[in-house]
């Protein structure tokens, strides 16, 4: 590969440099279709200041992700690099916070679906965690997630034929909700009337 391909997109603390580079390889493995279209490869070159050496006696480490996104090389190393480990964090999760961990029942199938339902919620609170709240609180762990969004103490009330809530904590809480709503947007017996024209002619 030529020198001037490689692209520098960040730097260490002791000067290596960060370098990314399209890769032209295609496998010739025996399991691949020869119509299947190839992945990308994104090569990333780890290279030290001059003479400065890395362990083994090198000034340069090489390395390669395989993807189809296409997404900028630099962007895409990066955001690989920031999920490493982050795997176990998914699974302590879903096993210890959610239930998954404790089956209950002797039976396979039922154990699956338990485990599945923990897999979805984890998803969905994923997703409200990035489409609807901001800051430190999108990284919240399901512990503090709960006092955020679940176990929010308030009381309903109806006056005049309109429900109201009244939550026990500073308008941020009801912010979080009012956002949740507006995302998670669900379709209720009005909602549907309305679109579907059928209000009442005047």
């Amino acid at each position: 590969m030529e020198e001037g391909q490689w692209q520098t997109f960040g730097q260490e603390d002791d000067g290596t440099l960060r370098q990314w580079a399209e890769v032209a390889f295609v496998p010739g493995e025996k399991t691949e279709r020869k119509e299947s279209q190839p992945l990308r490869y994104v090569g990333l070159r780890l290279l030290k200041a001059q003479g400065v050496w890395f362990k083994d006696d090198s000034d340069r480490h090489f390395h390669a992700v395989i993807t189809n996104e296409p997404t900028d090389g630099g962007r895409l190393l990066t955001w690989h690099r920031e999920k490493a480990r982050t795997v176990e964090h998914t699974h302590e999760e879903v096993k210890n916070e959610l239930g998954g961990g404790h089956v209950p029942s002797q039976r396979f199938g039922v154990n699956a679906a338990w485990f599945k339902f923990a897999l979805l919620t984890y998803n969905l609170i994923s997703a409200i965690k990035r489409l609807c709240l901001e800051g430190d609180e999108r990284t919240a762990r399901l512990k503090r997630f709960r006092l955020l969004l679940i176990e929010v103490a308030g009381r309903m009330n109806r006056n005049n034929c309109v429900m109201g809530l009244r939550v026990c904590q500073p308008g941020t809480a009801l912010k979080r909700m009012r956002r949740v709503w507006q995302v998670f947007e669900l379709p209720t017996q009005a909602t549907s009337a309305k679109a579907l024209g059928g209000g009442r002619g005047g």
